[in-house]
């Protein structure tokens, strides 16, 4: 599997593939829209604010190997979630479907 690579340098003796130009990044129109939470089994939408507020709160306590309750408000009410090294957890960002707009996109997840 390849690394990653930088899209602003064009030395990357590796890559298969020419860098993306700045307006090539530019005009990718990538809004997250909302966060997927897969946890126990169980799967969580929220809205942007609450996923990034979580995954802050997540990456916090991976580094310091420490376990905690934290809260989560998701489409559904609330709920507490134990989260630390030992315990499996996945959050996915959510963007806008190609060729609809957010409002449809936030309708599909029924964060409307």
């Amino acid at each position: 599997m390849r690394g990653m690579t930088d899209t602003r340098t064009a030395d990357a003796p590796s890559a298969d593939l020419p860098p993306l130009t700045d307006s090539e990044v530019a005009g990718l129109s990538a809004k997250t829209v909302a966060h997927v939470i897969h946890y126990r089994r169980k799967t969580y939408v929220t809205k942007p604010s609450e996923g990034y507020a979580l995954l802050k709160r997540v990456r916090t306590l991976l580094r310091d190997g420490t376990t905690d309750l934290v809260p989560l408000v998701h489409r559904d009410g609330f709920v507490w979630l134990a989260v630390g090294p030992s315990i499996p957890i996945a959050i996915d960002e959510i963007e806008t479907d190609p060729g609809h707009s957010e409002k449809h996109t936030l309708k599909r997840l029924g964060l409307d």
